[in-house]
């Protein structure tokens, strides 16, 4: 009914306008419409025709259950109704016009109701009534165990013609976003036009010449070229089949297609006239093997004439059909994964070399040392007692006095940290004449014995701290196999798209479609040609084509493609720096990247004092911190090996770098700051602006198990704003002008705003040290 009203309103408004203006004008979309009406009529009148064991004709019905009640329908149904009645004739056409009729009611009448949107309904309501008005017709000539095995095979062909026919009109009669078609579509794209060919094998040329043959061999020529062996032989197979089902007879046809098909595959790889040379020569040969039961001549000159228009064919129509039918062994996806990860720990690896190497020449083989208190009295000894002309007698006849004298004295040496004369009993004191320069040189050597006790714990807090590398070494290298083998989902239907795309577009490489542990579409194409992928509208497409916002990973090499899904966030980030008054470079240091997983990083160290040995050491922590987080180490674990390095890196070079580490997945805009004695950073959200402050001391000082940096999460969304500034910029004085400043910011120009706090900074006297302000603001995509 609603068909029926739509048709009204059209009629009314054509009738409106021819009274308004005088004439009818059809525009484009009526055009359209009216191009498809006819398409339904031909091929319901070249479907009608189509039949199976010598007079079995349900294709047509097909057709009409599949088109539905609509203004398809009706012309599908004129069409097929015409077909029967000229190429069935009266007698047996009135019987499947009538079924077809019978099939177009039952869809006008069940249009509205909820049962006639279930894929089984019309399939299973087309096979019922042809199997009906089959039984009524067919029962006069009475039923023979082959009459009832065709029967059922008619019946179970309609019901698939009906359920295939529909999905195959989907890409027009439904709205869709893909631009390919999916497996199902093709293949049932693929069966009408082999419905199409048993019609056209009853036409012939010059007598005995088919034209449904002809172009079943051509089909198959050209399958086999761009699919090989298995296309081939599969295509060959299918179209023979249908050519003996047509004929009624034996299975001759599947065998020499086949035969052919397998062997123009075979040769695919050699070039259009090798595949249709050795097309030709085997087909020659399936037809001598027939000699006995009377050659099938016709057939020879139909495959010459076919390999001539294959000949003839513009590779972009063959490819066209290689995309179709390319069904290539790809490289698994869950295996591109693991090449992937590999990559990731191969990075980690590197990074932990580069670490190695940044600290090989600072650190020297460490010196014997004794931090026995015995030995501060053994040392005394050997630079004052040696010479004197008591030796024996204080260190022989009366060694037993002489001991007890000095470990009567060493405690309250050991307490107050330094000697003096009466901490010695008085018949030692007075027996020894050189006992001034005695208590002088013990005191020397007891400062010594502390300098080499803070020594030793320095140098086992920090072997520590190597301990410590290797746990975090042995962390990270444990997140990445965990997620090795965890298991990384593959997108099949996304992937054979993209393969049909690009083999339409003359690209073969290998393809991996996955998403990776966060969920994130990434898609990875390695082979040759792959540089006009790279072109901002060739990006676009496969955008749309993925139904997936894309961007470039980071891979660099020329054969090889990384995409990965875009991010809804992104960020516009300015930067401002000043070195100090009368030096010539900063000591602050900054970097920002982006990670194949959608997740920014912004980086901002300010290296101890001023001057390039300031920025030697910000230098080295950005860069450090940076080849980890690139290698995917988590950022709390990268801060705490480089930490515990640049401390190690202190026993011989003293040196530390204040970080701040800002961390935003731009999927989500959760993110974090990490702080490593840094100045406060900022955020702003909407009007207000919150301070972020951190108590961990700058990285390189921060020894022991209290070594972790101080993290703050946050949550931000499309116009929120950071500021990361390094301690220069307010010289210890107030900052309550930089957060109005930022109120303030309408998010104008990240880059003014950091310039204009510098200029600020200097006019309230900030110029006694370097001085570095970064703004990062997000927008929506």
């Amino acid at each position: 009914m609603a068909t029926k009203e739509k048709l009204k309103t059209r009629a009314a408004r054509l009738r409106e306008e021819a009274r308004e203006t005088g004439k009818v004008v059809l525009r484009a979309p009526v055009l359209v419409r009216l191009a498809e009406c006819m398409i339904r009529f031909l091929l319901g009148a070249l479907l009608a025709g189509a039949e199976i064991f010598g007079g079995y004709a349900p294709f047509g019905i097909g057709l009409v259950g599949a088109s539905g009640s609509g203004l398809d329908g009706f012309c599908a149904l004129l069409g097929v109704c015409f077909g029967y009645l000229a190429m069935e004739g009266l007698a047996e056409g009135l019987r499947y016009v009538a079924a077809a009729i019978l099939v177009f009611s039952v869809a006008f009448a069940f249009f509205d109701v909820g049962l006639y949107r279930k894929s089984w309904f019309m399939p299973l309501a087309a096979a019922a009534i042809d199997g009906a008005t089959g039984f009524i017709c067919l029962s006069e000539q009475g039923w023979t165990p082959q009459s009832l095995i065709y029967f059922g095979t008619e019946l179970l062909l309609c019901g698939g013609a009906v359920y295939f026919y529909r999905i195959a009109f989907t890409p027009w009669t439904e709205k869709r976003e893909e631009e390919s078609l999916t497996a199902r579509q093709i293949i049932s794209l693929l069966l009408v036009l082999g419905s199409l060919l048993l019609t056209l094998s009853k036409l012939t040329l010059l007598g005995e010449l088919s034209v449904g043959r002809f172009a079943g061999a051509a089909a198959v020529m050209a399958v086999a070229y761009k699919g090989g062996v298995r296309a081939g032989a599969t295509a060959g197979v299918a179209v023979g089949l249908g050519m003996d089902l047509s004929a009624g007879g034996m299975p001759f046809y599947a065998m020499a297609y086949a035969l052919s098909g397998v062997m123009a595959g075979v040769f695919h790889r050699q070039g259009k006239l090798a595949a249709a040379l050795a097309y030709v020569l085997s087909n020659a040969l399936a037809v001598l093997w027939t000699w006995k039961d009377g050659m099938h001549i016709p057939l020879l000159y139909e495959v010459f004439a076919a390999s001539v228009v294959f000949l003839l064919l513009p590779e972009g129509l063959l490819r066209q059909v290689g995309a179709l039918v390319d069904d290539a062994p790809q490289q698994a996806a869950q295996e591109r994964a693991m090449h992937y990860v590999k990559g990731r720990m191969e990075d980690t690896a590197a990074a932990f070399k580069s670490l190695y190497e940044s600290m090989r020449t600072t650190l020297r083989p460490i010196r014997p040392n004794d931090g026995d208190t015995a030995s501060v009295f053994d040392r005394t000894a050997d630079r004052v007692c040696k010479k004197c002309a008591l030796q024996n007698a204080c260190w022989q006849r009366d060694y037993v006095s002489t001991y007890n004298a000095l470990n009567d004295a060493l405690p309250a040496m050991l307490e107050r940290g330094r000697g003096d004369g009466g901490d010695f009993p008085a018949y030692f004191a007075n027996r020894c004449v050189r006992f001034n320069e005695f208590v002088s040189a013990a005191n020397e050597e007891l400062a010594a014995l502390l300098y080499r006790r803070q020594y030793q714990s320095r140098l086992r807090e920090n072997r520590a701290a190597v301990c410590r590398q290797y746990g975090e070494l042995a962390q990270v290298l444990g997140e990445a196999a965990a997620e090795l083998g965890a298991e990384l989902i593959p997108d099949k239907v996304r992937e054979r798209r993209l393969r049909q795309y690009l083999t339409a577009q003359g690209l073969e490489c290998q393809i991996a479609a996955y998403y990776d542990e966060a969920g994130h579409l990434r898609i990875e194409l390695e082979g040759a040609g792959l540089s006009r992928l790279r072109q901002k509208e060739s990006l676009e497409k496969l955008s749309r084509l993925m139904n997936f916002p894309l961007r470039m990973g980071e891979e660099t090499r020329r054969d090889k493609l990384v995409l990965v899904q875009g991010e809804p966030l992104m960020a516009v980030a300015g930067v401002a720096a000043r070195q100090k008054d009368g030096q010539t470079v900063s000591g602050d240091t900054g970097a920002w990247f982006k990670h194949d997983d959608g997740s920014l990083y912004v980086l901002l160290c300010d290296g101890m004092g001023v001057g390039r040995l300031a920025q030697r050491e910000s230098a080295l922590a950005v860069r450090l911190l940076e080849q980890f987080l690139r290698a995917g180490v988590r950022p709390e674990n990268a801060l705490r090996t480089l930490s515990a390095a640049l401390a190690l890196r202190g026993e011989e070079e003293i040196g530390f770098s204040t970080i701040d580490l800002l961390r935003i997945d731009l999927f989500t805009g959760e993110g974090d700051i990490y702080k490593y004695g840094a100045a406060p950073s900022y955020v702003k959200k909407g009007s207000s602006v919150s301070r972020i402050t951190g108590c961990a001391l700058p990285a390189g000082l921060s020894g022991g198990d209290g070594g972790s940096p101080d993290q703050t999460h946050l949550k931000l969304e499309a116009g929120d704003c950071v500021l990361l500034v390094t301690d220069g910029v307010t010289s210890g004085k107030g900052d309550q002008w930089i957060r109005d400043r930022l109120a303030a910011f309408e998010g104008a120009s990240p880059r003014e705003l950091a310039q204009a706090i510098l200029d600020q900074s200097a006019e309230q006297g900030g110029g006694g040290d370097d001085r570095t302000a970064l703004v990062l603001r997000l927008t929506r995509r």
